[in-house]
């Protein structure tokens, strides 16, 4: 056994557990429990569109609770992501399963809601989607969890992504029209837009929302070389997609529950994959991660009834919403296209490493861009024109604030503490 398998055996080092102490434990059990009350009890109960603190707390907590439990089976069944190439920024070797805690945080605080809620609303606005994201989502994990343990040819991974797609999409997760801004009419005579009148994609409708769903997700497995970066990218999406649904929350509550719920796990797994990272998401957590966000913007944004009151396209908005991987991709791909390779061959030129190779470490790099990621969600939150909720964004950004406040004291505490 090497030097870094035997730092990373269990037995041979308690530091992961013991860093969550008992007293926040128990805060965190009082906390829960409270919720649980209030939910069961309260005003909310059997109220699924009212469920999104809960979802969001539940979500946060298992993923906080969960994940040094998956770190410390990857680490026995030695399923680690060992450095080697000049891609991988790591100096040891780390466990890459992360994916199992989110997927599982999800799915038992779904799960959880709706067992209290007592049923599964069946009015369409819950269930239009709902089934797509949980089939479609489950297919492209287990497709990653596959690539983590086997790495799976290009074309395979591609072609399950696409049946992934496929399925959400017979499911009612679809991109059926673009949403125009009441303000904007453009008359050019071979085109002609009127304000409030959505463009029909008709036949067009499956493969832009396969397009959509399988790009995102693989964008989100791009970013993901680097600790931390994919899951605080992707929580800040959450959140922001979150803020977003709350303003079409009467047509579209699920959505806003989906990113709460989102935002949580992805926050709960943070804690241990913030730089220096315990455990990676892997394949299977960066195409999960992908895929769910870019339904919920589906759901949430692009479908939302509050879209023909935006100033700016809802098609933007998820732009906005989900930047940097978007740009992150689109660059890689030009990159390689420009250089005569194959659009899946991995290089050394991605957004994090330019910022690296100037002399930034990974701290400064993932503050960098959590600015840069959080300052387009709130342009985009704005641009919805929804005033009365911004007093939830703000909670929701102090919220996240609060969070990394936490982790950077930690990690401070940490280095400072004697060795």
């Amino acid at each position: 056994m090497t030097m870094t398998e035997q730092e990373l055996e269990p037995d041979q080092s308690t530091t992961t557990r013991s860093r969550v102490s008992k007293v926040s434990q128990r805060v965190c059990q009082v906390l829960l429990l409270g919720i649980g009350l209030w939910w069961a009890f309260g005003p909310a109960q059997q109220r699924l569109d009212q469920a999104q603190i809960p979802g969001f707390l539940i979500a946060l907590a298992a993923s906080w609770w969960l994940t040094p439990e998956i770190r410390s089976r990857a680490v026995k069944l030695k399923l680690l992501d060992k450095p080697g190439d000049d891609r991988r920024i790591h100096k040891v070797a780390v466990p890459r399963l992360g994916g199992v805690a989110i997927y599982i945080s999800i799915l038992a605080t779904v799960s959880a809601l709706i067992a209290i809620a007592g049923r599964l609303p069946k009015d369409a606005r819950f269930t239009e989607g709902i089934a797509g994201i949980a089939v479609g989502g489950t297919i492209i994990f287990v497709l990653g969890l596959l690539d983590d343990l086997e790495n799976l040819r290009a074309k395979t991974k591609l072609l399950v992504q696409i049946l992934a797609g496929c399925a959400a999409y017979s499911l009612g997760v679809r991109i059926k029209s673009i949403p125009i801004p009441a303000s904007l009419n453009i008359d050019l005579g071979f085109i002609h837009l009127t304000g409030g009148v959505p463009i029909e994609l008709g036949q067009l409708s499956l493969p832009l929302t396969v397009l959509w769903l399988v790009g995102v997700a693989n964008a989100v497995n791009l970013i993901d070389g680097m600790d931390g970066l994919a899951a605080g990218v992707s929580a800040i999406s959450a959140l922001t997609i979150w803020s977003v649904a709350l303003g079409d929350s009467i047509s579209r509550p699920y959505a806003a529950l989906m990113a709460a719920v989102m935002a949580g796990a992805l926050l709960g797994f943070l804690r241990w994959n913030f730089n220096p990272a315990r455990i990676f998401l892997g394949d299977s957590g960066a195409y999960l991660t992908g895929f769910t966000l870019a339904a919920i913007s589906i759901t949430g944004v692009i479908k939302g009834a509050a879209a023909a009151t935006v100033i700016v396209p809802t098609s933007l908005l998820v732009v906005f919403i989900l930047f940097f991987p978007l740009l992150d991709t689109s660059w890689a791909i030009v990159r390689r296209v420009a250089k005569g390779k194959s659009i899946f061959s991995p290089d050394r030129l991605h957004i994090h490493h330019r910022l690296l190779d100037a002399g930034l470490d990974q701290k400064k790099v993932a503050y960098i861009i959590y600015f840069v990621s959080a300052l387009l969600g709130l342009v985009a939150t704005f641009f919805v024109g929804q005033q009365e909720y911004y007093l939830k964004l703000i909670a929701s950004v102090l919220i996240m604030a609060l969070f990394f406040a936490e982790v950077l004291n930690r990690h401070r505490q940490r280095q400072n503490k004697p060795q």
